[in-house]
């Protein structure tokens, strides 16, 4: 059975938040859902996009919690997190440091599964990294429409400044009305809302490109670093929704005819390679499982967290099953 630490709220409390001190500064937690009471019960971590609090996936996290143990948390300078005194740049390298030393400072166990959006791929698959001698410590991992060292390599910024330009005066819940699509309350919005400027220090400090690079040396996809543990890698049509947003700025008058062809180049040219740069994902594993949503855009787990939380627990049986067949193999005296 797995030890019970009966004065740990972030293991005996249905629900537990708070800052945790990681030594060089402070990151925001929360914990919820059923209390893991068996050595192969996972917490599910979730790590966010760039400059993306976690209250925006505050529905994510309350639908995944009725289910399975969650931790999501703020990374540093994120909302309430804190930065380190260093002015340096962040690498995911230091992100996933930093998540290694929450999870020992909250005491927090293996096995965990991972499931990462957008950049946060970048941090998750680092992670992996850095536990991969000890394949009991990731049990599976869900990459939900992620950055790729590929993707950031053939994009010098993503999305362009200039779509970013375009697009600048476009009314995102006007256009798309995710405020009533993600199902949150008022005041959930409100703050997600005012939550996200209080990232945008920590997120230009963020070296997304060269953390790629990083990522890009340990050749994760040639040596199958996952192994044979479950894997999910979700994709979405993030060129239809760069494309809506475009046509939104052109309707309101936004962007010299310089920037609007800069900005469509980008959105043809991602279309055109976003699928072959998602696949190679799926090389990390033997036992994946490869979904084009071509229905949603990339803010899924924001307007439509139902849908991933689909996706989660079918993951989350895979990897039950695995554990199944191993404890079967063993019983007989097999190698697994």
């Amino acid at each position: 059975m797995r030890v019970k630490h009966t004065n740990n709220p972030w293991q005996s409390q249905p629900n537990h938040q708070g800052l945790v001190n990681i030594g060089t500064h402070s990151l925001w937690a929360s914990t919820s859902g059923p209390i893991r009471s068996h050595p192969n019960d996972p917490l599910l971590i979730f790590i966010t996009g760039a400059g993306a609090p976690s209250a925006v996936y505050i529905k994510l996290q309350q639908q995944l919690s009725a289910f399975v143990r969650v931790l999501f948390y703020d990374r540093a300078g994120y909302d309430r997190s804190t930065l380190p005194a260093t002015e340096d740049k962040i690498h995911a390298s230091d992100t996933a440091h930093d998540l290694t030393k929450l999870l020992a400072a909250t005491h927090l166990e293996p096995p965990y599964v991972v499931v990462s959006h957008s950049f946060g791929g970048i941090i998750a698959r680092t992670f992996l990294e850095m536990h991969k001698s000890n394949p009991h410590v990731i049990a599976g991992m869900f990459l939900l429409d992620t950055a790729t060292e590929l993707m950031l390599q053939l994009f010098p910024r993503v999305p362009p400044q200039e779509w970013t330009t375009v697009v600048k005066n476009v009314d995102l819940d006007a256009l798309t009305d995710i405020k009533r699509q993600s199902g949150m309350t008022d005041e959930e919005w409100d703050y997600a809302m005012a939550a996200q400027p209080r990232c945008a220090e920590a997120a230009k400090r963020e070296d997304n490109h060269a953390s790629a690079r990083q990522l890009a040396l340990h050749h994760q996809f040639d040596e199958r670093t996952l192994g044979s543990r479950p894997l999910v890698v979700l994709r979405c049509d993030m060129a239809g929704e760069y494309q809506m947003l475009y046509d939104a700025g052109v309707k309101l008058g936004d962007g010299t005819e310089e920037e609007r062809r800069v900005a469509r180049e980008f959105i043809e040219t991602f279309g055109l390679f976003h699928d072959q740069i998602a696949r190679a994902q799926c090389r990390l594993s033997g036992d994946v499982e490869y979904k084009y949503f071509a229905e949603w855009g990339h803010d899924l787990p924001i307007r439509r967290p139902a849908v991933v939380v689909e996706e989660v627990r079918r993951l989350l049986g895979r990897v039950s099953d695995g554990w199944q067949l191993n404890l079967g193999l063993r019983l007989l005296g097999q190698p697994v």
